[in-house]
């Protein structure tokens, strides 16, 4: 199964962290839950047999059906760890989960409040698709003409677009929103400021074709002062190129900042332990899950006692800082800004 090599690369990672902890007496225990109907079977059996009742810390479920499934069966107040899952859901009624992943929420939250100080003076303009309509054909062996079916479809841009904009009085602002009804706009240097003002590009999109052309469009207008802001996702934008990116000053929210000497360290520690090269995507959350937590843990006993004293914690260059929501357990809130900068990012918040 594919989930099989994710879910060894993730535990191996963990194993590699337990070399940091050579003077504690760690147990652990591994459940195989398999897929499907017979993973439930067996987390029911795992929760009525009480075999985890007295650990002091759970991870996983790995994957989201199977940990919704499980967090909301299991009561006790042992911390419960969801390293992959990003559905804003995930920690709902139960004060014990704690979320790696950064919701996509937190990080256009934090982006929006970034972007409407820095800029109060200048011209912003939030450039996004709207509805979608795909075509289907189908033909019909007694009809002489062929029919047409239509199929709306609601682009994500709409939820992010709302999402960056929903605490903001644009009234205060010399601000601007552009809906675009398929993936390519005409053009947009007719829309910006030549004035003297500083022209403040936002596309809240994660759709690689749309996003490129208008990338380039705006790099066209060869407008040197210009900023463009963009969804997590740039963070790997490779579409165009990178000259491009720095010259327009390509902005994203993240809460990762690849430290390329300790992933190298990793990875090669990785190699000499197990003989082989893993997908770094799970092995190093896995490897970044054991040391934040048995931090905490060795410092404060339990990871429960710690609640009043999570702080920023970087790990192979991704950040942690939980803070527990209103309705149940633990968010990863740690968000950074990062710019396309001397061929590399540079944090600017």
């Amino acid at each position: 199964y594919k989930k099989t090599r994710i879910s060894l690369d993730f535990y191996f990672g963990f194993l590699l962290s337990l070399n940091k902890y050579n003077d504690y007496n760690i147990d652990i225990y591994v459940f195989d839950i398999k897929e499907g109907d017979l993973s439930r079977d067996i987390l029911k059996e795992i929760v009525e047999e009480k075999k985890i009742n007295k650990m002091d810390l759970i991870i996983g479920p790995l994957f989201t059906d199977n940990f919704l499934f499980f967090k909301n069966r299991f009561k006790k107040n042992i911390p419960i760890i969801s390293p992959f899952s990003k559905k804003p859901h995930i920690t709902l009624n139960n004060q014990n989960v704690f979320q790696l992943p950064v919701d996509i929420n937190d990080k256009l939250s934090i982006l929006s409040k970034f972007i409407f100080t820095e800029h109060v003076n200048d011209n912003i303009i939030l450039i996004r698709r709207d509805t979608l309509f795909n075509t289907t054909k189908n033909i019909m062996a007694d009809a002489d003409e062929n029919q047409y079916s239509y199929d709306t479809l609601l682009t994500d841009d709409i939820l992010y677009g709302k999402k960056i904009m929903q605490d903001i009085d644009t009234s205060q602002y010399f601000f601007e929103e552009i809906i675009v009804q398929d993936n390519v706009i005409d053009s947009i240097h007719h829309k910006l400021d030549t004035l003297g003002k500083k022209n403040i590009i936002l596309i809240p999109s994660e759709d690689n074709v749309f996003v490129t052309d208008l990338l380039s469009k705006l790099h066209a207008c060869r407008d040197t002062s210009m900023v463009v802001y963009g969804m997590p996702n740039l963070s790997k934008f490779n579409h165009i190129s990178i000259y491009d990116l720095m010259d327009l000053k390509l902005t994203f929210p993240h809460n990762q900042n690849i430290d390329y000497e300790e992933i190298n360290k990793f990875i090669i520690n990785f190699y000499n332990q197990y003989n082989y090269l893993p997908n770094l995507k799970y092995s190093s959350v896995g490897y970044e899950s054991g040391t934040y937590f048995l931090d905490v843990f060795s410092k404060y006993g339990s990871i429960l006692n710690a609640r009043n004293h999570f702080n920023d914690t970087t790990i192979l260059g991704r950040t942690y800082n939980f803070e527990q929501e209103n309705n149940g357990g633990y968010k990863n809130k740690a968000v950074q800004i990062f710019r396309y900068n001397d061929f590399g990012y540079l944090k600017i918040y």
